[in-house]
């Protein structure tokens, strides 16, 4: 795309600027004298135009370079604030984690109490009775030989409870010791995680803050690179600014458009050769099964689910950009959009990256509003999302783009092509 756009802009300039030189260095005898340039001013209005393109194209790849930094820095501070994301979310499940085995902890020790306080009622009968007395006793109260036989067997009964008290005590006494112990394992790996989820924290606090010192030159020098490209093609800045984001949401969407294409192939070639497989092994044709989209509960209506989670996501407009937010006054990306399927009736964790991996993947060409998008450092592992927005429709996106900025409306290509889409 950028090679045809090139050879467009060649063309553009080599009219332009030929007429141009051509005018400016022919003398004029006489204005009614037609104008006929000669050989030499023909051979120099070319080379200008040559030295004119090669400067456009020079400056062109240096902007491009620019824009690659931009996108390399945007890509390490967003991994920065997902590894941040994570970190919380497994902080979260290992605080739930140790009040689970506190509380086992704690009902195992009860049990432990319990069942020494049973096995000290039996010794202390014992105590009073003295080992033998209870036979003894049995002896001289039995009227007949059958009430004796009946009282023998009830302490025997009393014999075997007693046994089984002493066992239950003793397994008591180790499963609270076990408890005990997990509880402290337990502990232990929270305060992990929350150090961890710290330590996450000042990384992506760092990443931002070197990214936005980086980000404030890199952008003056494209500033001036975007000054520099209009002068060579003779065009206002505006003009060369708002080409040449035309020509990074056209390149990205060609690109979207094309991994489509690539997708629907593999698709298509993977269902053929199931289908094949099927009829060899005498198997009806059928539709593979979708993946699971993670959902708790009954599946909401489509409709009606993305209708709940878009009011919620418009409604949130504004609202600004914390790390680690979900509402309901400040959002990172993935709480935004975990909060609008929360409205919509799904249940997904915070991370992007958890998000992208619990839901049914698409391409491009199936987005519909309600549908999610991710940005990847590599377009093939979704374990290396750093970004991801609410699709609205007609190349719209809704996202909560960085620290400093606000919830808002957006072309789905400001971030350059995407690597993923979900639907819940």
């Amino acid at each position: 795309m950028r090679g045809r756009g090139n050879g467009r802009r060649a063309t553009l300039v080599t009219a332009t600027v030929l007429a141009a030189v051509l005018l400016s260095t022919v003398a004029y005898a006489d204005p009614s004298t037609p104008v006929i340039p000669g050989q030499g001013d023909i051979d120099r209005a070319k080379a200008d135009v040559r030295d004119r393109q090669s400067a456009a194209d020079r400056i062109q790849a240096a902007l491009d370079a620019a824009d690659g930094r931009l996108r390399s820095l945007q890509a390490s501070a967003g991994l920065a604030a997902e590894a941040y994301d994570t970190a919380v979310a497994q902080a979260a499940t290992a605080a739930q984690a140790a009040d689970a085995a506190r509380t086992a902890a704690a009902a195992a020790l009860d049990a432990q109490h319990q069942a020494e306080q049973r096995l000290g009622a039996f010794a202390a009968e014992t105590y009073r009775q003295g080992p033998d007395m209870a036979a003894a006793l049995t002896l001289l109260h039995a009227g007949s030989l059958h009430d004796f036989a009946v009282q023998r067997q009830a302490l025997a009964n009393h014999d075997a409870a007693e046994a089984l008290a002493v066992a239950d005590a003793r397994q008591a006494t180790k499963a609270a010791a076990a408890a005990g112990q997990q509880a402290d394992r337990t502990a232990a790996d929270q305060r992990r995680a929350q150090a961890r989820a710290q330590s996450a924290l000042d990384a992506a606090r760092a990443a931002a803050a070197g990214a936005q010192r980086q980000l404030a030159g890199i952008q003056a020098q494209r500033d001036g690179l975007v000054r520099e490209l209009a002068a060579a093609q003779g065009v206002e800045v505006g003009l060369e600014q708002q080409r040449q984001t035309g020509l990074a949401e056209v390149a990205a969407q060609q690109a979207a458009a094309a991994a489509a294409a690539r997708s629907a192939a593999a698709a298509a070639a993977s269902g053929a050769s199931q289908a094949r497989a099927q009829a060899v092994a005498g198997g009806g044709g059928g539709a593979l099964s979708a993946p699971s989209a993670g959902l708790e509960g009954p599946v909401p209506s489509a409709d009606g689910a993305v209708r709940l989670m878009l009011n919620y996501i418009y409604a949130q407009l504004g609202k600004p950009y914390v790390w680690g937010g979900a509402g309901p006054d400040v959002f990172d990306c993935s709480g935004l959009a975990m909060r609008g399927l929360e409205a919509g009736g799904w249940s997904f964790p915070h991370p992007a990256q958890w998000q992208y991996l619990a839901m049914h993947p698409l391409t491009y060409s199936q987005l519909r509003p309600g549908d999610l998008v991710f940005w990847a450092e590599d377009g093939s592992d979704p374990h290396t999302i750093y970004h991801e927005a609410v699709y609205i429709g007609n190349d719209r996106i809704i996202q909560a783009p960085h620290p400093g900025g606000v919830v808002e409306q957006q072309s789905l290509w400001i971030n350059g092509t995407p690597s993923f889409y979900g639907r819940p």
